[in-house]
């Protein structure tokens, strides 16, 4: 093995290291946020698993995940894939992921063109891999990983998107980090953008900056109550579909933060409820109150809340359109206590203003 060898093989083990030792989470099949284990957590990253060079996008689409002191790039990647039910082999680098390759695939045109290189110990020419000419994949349980369709792949990672010259377990995380793991399939990184010139001939494919994007998907889709509403939905999905690009243009990744930006915008604009006050409440016959709010301009109806004590056990609560509501029957001399808010009804969701102020009448006849 000649000196190049040698210095390549150190630099491709520090880039895909993953060291053993992370508590296992309980198991998650959303990309809600991963949780740390019981300590004090110090912040939040994004993290993301790519298999967009054999063109089978997302194995783990954008997700949050908790840190806590002493986390790296190791400790962030098992807690994400434990949560998620994967079972993977790192062996001192992360060597697969078992059932992560579909079986189909779909080389990028771009990667399939890039120049022959050669490989040590072997004379002969090494071309890029096609959809119609690769070396397959061996591995048992759908695995993907190091050889996997080309001598030339395996697993690497970025972070922010820098790749680093230190392995996994030695890269630690701050909040707000992005961690990319991708599957380089030809090059040994230089078609996920690594600089391997030097010792594979073949120049690096430059790329668009992904990372605002992934952690605005990655964020968005952690509130549950925005991403029920059709609009977000479909701006999300078309956000995925950028990323999940092998190449996007700066343009249209740049266009397209810009669009899941204003549809969360426009979905608070159109959710947002002005808090109701009680313009009125008064006693009338039959031991009963009639209570009535200010009405308030674009929402669906109100909702009253009722109770004959100041902290409503066994309040009655009742919706209407209407700006008035008289009350089920009181006790002679109790209170009754009333508050309201008011509500939209969005693509068949209602949302909430806050309560209003509490109000009171004696009941006396």
């Amino acid at each position: 093995m000649n000196k190049i060898t040698r210095k390549f093989f150190a630099i491709l083990l520090s880039c895909m290291l993953v060291v053993a030792g992370v508590a296992t989470p309980a198991k998650t099949t959303d990309n809600t946020v991963i949780a740390a284990e019981n300590v004090a957590k110090t912040g939040t990253v994004t993290m993301t698993v790519e298999r967009i060079t054999i063109g089978q996008g997302y194995l783990v689409s954008p997700v949050q995940v908790e840190i806590q002191n002493g986390d790296t790039v190791d400790t962030v990647f098992k807690r994400v894939m434990d949560a998620k039910g994967f079972k993977y082999d790192d062996n001192g680098y992360l060597a697969s992921i078992e059932n992560a390759d579909t079986g189909k695939i779909n080389i990028p045109a771009e990667i399939s063109a890039m120049p022959d290189t050669t490989v040590w110990g072997n004379p002969n020419p090494v071309k890029a891999p096609t959809n119609t000419a690769n070396d397959g994949n061996s591995y048992a349980n759908k695995g993907l990983g190091s050889s996997s369709y080309h001598t030339m792949a395996g697993w690497m990672f970025t972070i922010n998107n820098v790749f680093s010259n230190e392995g996994a377990a030695s890269t630690p995380v701050k909040d707000g980090d992005v961690i990319r793991w991708q599957f380089s399939v030809y090059g040994y990184g230089a078609d996920i953008g690594s600089d391997t010139e030097s010792y594979t001939g073949i120049k690096k494919v430059t790329f668009a900056n992904k990372d605002e994007l992934i952690k605005e998907a990655a964020t968005l889709v952690n509130n549950k109550t925005m991403m029920k509403d059709a609009d977000v939905k479909v701006e999300y999905n078309k956000a995925i579909k950028v990323l999940e690009k092998y190449n996007p243009s700066e343009t249209e990744v740049k266009n397209e933060l810009t669009k899941l930006k204003n549809v969360q915008k426009d979905f608070v604009k159109k959710t947002t409820v002005k808090k109701a006050s009680v313009k009125g409440i008064k006693n009338v016959k039959g031991l009963k109150a009639k209570v009535a709010v200010k009405k308030i301009k674009g929402v669906t109806g109100y909702q009253y809340k009722y109770s004959n004590n100041k902290k409503f056990k066994k309040a009655v609560v009742k919706s209407t359109k209407k700006s008035t509501l008289t009350t089920k029957k009181f006790k002679k001399n109790q209170k009754c206590y009333v508050t309201v808010r008011a509500y939209k009804k969005v693509n068949g969701i209602k949302y909430y203003g806050r309560w209003s102020k509490v109000k009171a009448v004696k009941i006396k006849k």
